[in-house]
């Protein structure tokens, strides 16, 4: 919603604060304990303010704006491409996963059917930039491959199911591209090189019965998976293939963002990361010395990979010729907001490039507070923008799952998360299948995802400030509107670390204190030193802002907005609502089913609205 252009009266003041947690708290900084930089903990006064300015663009129907990678980090979202990978979906695998594989062919082959991803070798060049140089074989190298039997009986190391990596074999010049072994567990079903070459010649033969039309898809998919061996070969590229003679095709720097963004945290080959594995990559005078020629001083390394190009421009690039691949639209596409390049209420409050804020906040000081005793959490994850059931508005019509290539696909809004009254001595501490989990994961050389922590417990209290300039009527209406929720009750917040888990619900108090001109003209009241505040109630600027939101026709969507807004704020829920703990407990790993994924993840079956979850 768009700020008003013209300010009245300015109103200076502050807003006193008394919070009081109702769930335990934790504020990170000096892990695993709360953020105490003087010994007692407090809340940054950074943290009140990006909470606060959440809710107030909420409160205020304001703009949800983005930036791109090439930019710094988007104020309410990244705008970015999301990556992703569906290489097998059979009759049995849900609906969704057969859309996503569909889609996933549609990008990664073209017309003709064949795969868009050809062999290269990414170049780091000596003035930090990188280029992918075109290998001499540009279409399949069907013979550029080693079983995984014959490679470990070659090289005497086995390959496990998890491996991904470069090898170097410098006696040939040659590099296997490892992408992991599905059969690895079991060894008696590889196959030796002349087996798989039988191998190929059945599923050759039945594929030909499926184009002659003599199997249906249905019988032919039945036919290959009672022979199928699963994944059996690790294909290389050798140095003798790079086209050193070709167009060099720079890896942009946007690409080069997107990708990193995208291999953050994931396991597996970052084409990036020379410094983690610094084996995968081959320096210029390795080059030289292995291939016997001179090589431009601009090559810093070299490593194998695969890469999709379009107009003589990298789009995408991988470590295998399956990787993951960027949906074609952004993120942005599917924000549909009008006027959301307008200067809003937050624009003009809070500031932005252009404007200062009039608002600031101090840092929350601790009254009283007690600690729980030291545990490991449950793993906190990112946000994950891949899961786009979640991200997205589905059709509820449909049997289709809008994804992020969807024409007309709508993000969902802010990511809020619901109060639950946890009990604070065990509902948020890893169990030990988590913990089990964790140490593989550290064995493999990923990073923990579970990690200790010391939290407040429920009850601690604390005071701050915030202090406001130069606010009109209007405005200071909508920024106390935070606290008064159209007339809610039982209002509370989330802050800090470990919201998923139940952690961070508060309660604040505000006493709304004005700048009083007559402070400046008498030095003294009757209790002494005259106070430079009166202390107000909401109420005038309040219905300044309602008048404010009639003026402009937004009252009828602004309240919808602030319906959905009081119930997921609702502390009392959390009380007068049967099995509440268990209507909003998060999808986990560790659950009752034998694979351990949760069925309603498997089956992506979309978030519930606000209005469902407490239906």
């Amino acid at each position: 919603m768009p700020a008003p252009t013209e300010r009245e009266e300015q109103l200076s003041g502050e807003i006193l604060l008394n919070i009081e947690a109702l769930t335990p708290l934790f504020i990170g900084g000096n892990e695993p304990k709360s953020f105490a930089p003087l010994g007692k903990p407090i809340i940054p006064g950074s943290s009140l303010r990006g909470m606060f300015k959440n809710i107030f663009k909420i409160v205020t129907c304001g703009a949800f704006r983005g930036q791109s990678s090439e930019q710094k980090k988007g104020e309410d979202f990244n705008d970015e491409h999301i990556y992703f990978r569906c290489l097998m979906a059979s009759i049995s695998s849900p609906a969704w996963m057969k859309d996503l594989k569909q889609h996933y062919d549609k990008l990664m082959t073209d017309v003709d059917g064949k795969k868009k991803a050809r062999p290269g070798f990414l170049i780091h060049t000596t003035d930090d930039k990188y280029f992918i140089v075109p290998s001499k074989y540009t279409t399949d190298r069907r013979n550029d491959f080693i079983t995984i039997k014959d490679y470990q009986k070659k090289y005497k190391r086995n390959v496990r199911r998890t491996d991904s990596a470069v090898h170097w074999d410098f006696d040939e010049c040659r590099a296997y591209c490892l992408t992991g072994n599905q059969w690895a567990n079991r060894p008696d079903e590889l196959l030796d090189g002349t087996a798989y070459a039988a191998y190929r010649e059945e599923l050759k033969a039945l594929s030909e019965k499926f184009r002659s039309h003599i199997l249906t898809e249905e019988q032919y998919r039945t036919e290959v998976r009672k022979i199928n061996h699963g994944k059996q070969i690790i294909r290389y590229t050798s140095l003798d293939y790079v086209k050193w003679d070709a167009e060099w095709l720079e890896v942009s720097e946007a690409v080069q963002l997107s990708y990193r963004r995208d291999r953050k945290n994931k396991s597996g080959v970052n084409l990036f990361d020379e410094k983690k594995h610094p084996r995968y990559f081959l320096k210029r005078v390795d080059i030289e010395r292995l291939t016997r020629n001179a090589v431009s001083k601009r090559v810093a390394t070299l490593i194998p990979c695969h890469y999709i190009s379009e107009n003589g421009q990298v789009k995408a690039f991988g470590h295998g010729q399956c990787f993951r691949v960027p949906y074609e639209r952004r993120i942005n596409q599917a924000v549909k907001i009008k006027n959301n390049d307008a200067v809003d209420f937050a624009d003009v409050v809070f500031g932005n490039q252009e404007a200062a804020s009039r608002v600031y906040f101090e840092d929350a000081t601790s009254e009283s507070f007690n600690e729980l005793k030291e545990a490991q959490a449950h793993p906190l994850m990112q946000p994950n923008p891949t899961s786009y059931q979640l991200y997205l508005k589905q059709n509820p019509k449909s049997n289709v799952l809008t994804n992020w290539d969807t024409v007309g696909a709508q993000i969902r809004g802010y990511k809020l998360y619901w109060h639950n009254d946890i009990d604070p001595n065990k509902d948020w501490q890893a169990d030990e299948s988590e913990r089990k989990e964790n140490d593989k994961r550290l064995s493999n050389a990923q990073e923990s995802i579970i990690k200790p922590m010391t939290p407040l417990a429920k009850g601690s209290k604390f005071k701050s400030k915030i202090r406001f300039k130069n606010l009109s009527k209007v405005e200071l209406g909508a920024l106390m509107m935070i606290f008064d929720l159209y007339d809610m009750k039982d209002a509370a917040y989330k802050i800090g670390k470990g919201k998923p888990l139940g952690f961070g619900s508060v309660e604040i108090t505000p006493t709304l204190l004005i700048d009083d001109d007559t402070a400046y003209s008498e030095l003294f009241d009757d209790d002494g030193w005259k106070s430079p505040y009166r202390e107000e109630k909401n109420d005038e600027y309040i219905a300044a802002f309602k008048k404010y939101l009639e003026k402009e026709n937004m009252l009828s969507t602004w309240q919808k907005v602030m319906e959905e807004l009081k119930i997921i704020l609702d502390w009392s829920l959390t009380k007068k609502v049967d099995c509440w703990s268990a209507k909003i407990k998060s999808m986990s790993g560790n659950v009752s089913q034998k694979d351990g994924v949760d069925e309603r993840f498997k089956q992506r079956e979309p978030l519930p609205t606000i209005f469902e979850v407490v239906k």
